[in-house]
């Protein structure tokens, strides 16, 4: 066996080590309930740890929105390939470490404003069309509830990110104050034009989504911070199960 360099460990492991048990023993509240965030499950169906994560991306962007001129977000939308623990935290104490095995890219939470029905429509369309693969692009969602059919015709591109077949999984979607967006696979008339918050990652087109000529605003925090943050201020120490059931609350639904 190879020899390790106690200079080298002195100097670069016990730091990160030391750094590492910081973390975890920084405790951000309980959670009454087990966080399901195994890849596949959290990149095929709604799961509580996905709906706490658009949760906290909404929270944080809410609160965020007036200090940078950004337009108040009604929704939020993460792709699952951007939650990384693969592990199902078990009910208990929540730590820093536990938010960062969650969320551990250098994603910032940004604001998309005044996305229309019709460019919304389209983002669920590729946020749903390769759920058979496992594929991360699937949309953990807060602030609205979407219906769709995995067994419909999926958005396909082609090398060239280009569509060549428009999807037609989208049944319904219906923000949390019962306004409808979509019927019946079509925008309804006259619905609003909504503002999103999400991560720079999707709003730059990272899993080709593709937000249209919408603009987006920058709220200088990480979603890693803003999780953080979420649990310990805007729920107040504790994720509670009533909130958060195993399995998610309906969030995301199949005919």
């Amino acid at each position: 066996a190879i020899e390790g360099d106690p200079e080298v460990y002195a100097a670069v492991i016990e730091p990160l080590l030391a750094g590492l048990d910081a973390l975890d023993m920084d405790i951000l509240g309980d959670s009454e309930v087990d966080l399901d965030g195994v890849k596949p499950t959290i990149r095929t169906t709604e799961t509580n740890e996905g709906d706490l994560i658009a949760d906290a991306l909404l929270w944080q962007a809410q609160q965020l929105a007036a200090q940078y001129d950004a337009a108040m977000p009604d929704i939020a939308i993460q792709n699952a390939g951007g939650i990384r623990n693969d592990s199902v935290l078990p009910a208990g104490p929540v730590s820093v470490l536990d938010t960062f095995d969650m969320a551990p890219f250098s994603n910032f939470v940004v604001v998309v404003e005044d996305v229309s029905p019709e460019e919304l429509a389209f983002v669920l369309e590729n946020a749903y069309s390769r759920v058979e693969f496992v594929d991360g692009r699937f949309a953990q969602i807060g602030g609205f509830s979407v219906v769709y059919d995995p067994n419909a015709q999926g958005l396909e591109f082609d090398d060239q990110g280009m569509v060549v077949t428009p999807g037609e999984r989208i049944i319904a979607v219906t923000l949390d104050d019962d306004t409808k967006i979509i019927e019946n696979g079509a925008p309804v008339n006259g619905a609003p034009s909504v503002n999103v918050a999400t991560i720079n990652f999707l709003a730059q087109g990272g899993d080709q989504y593709d937000f249209g000529d919408s603009p987006f605003v920058s709220l200088g925090v990480t979603y890693q911070q803003a999780l953080a943050n979420y649990i310990a201020e805007g729920l107040g120490g504790l994720v509670a199960a009533a909130d958060y059931p195993e399995g998610g609350n309906g969030r995301i639904s199949v005919p």
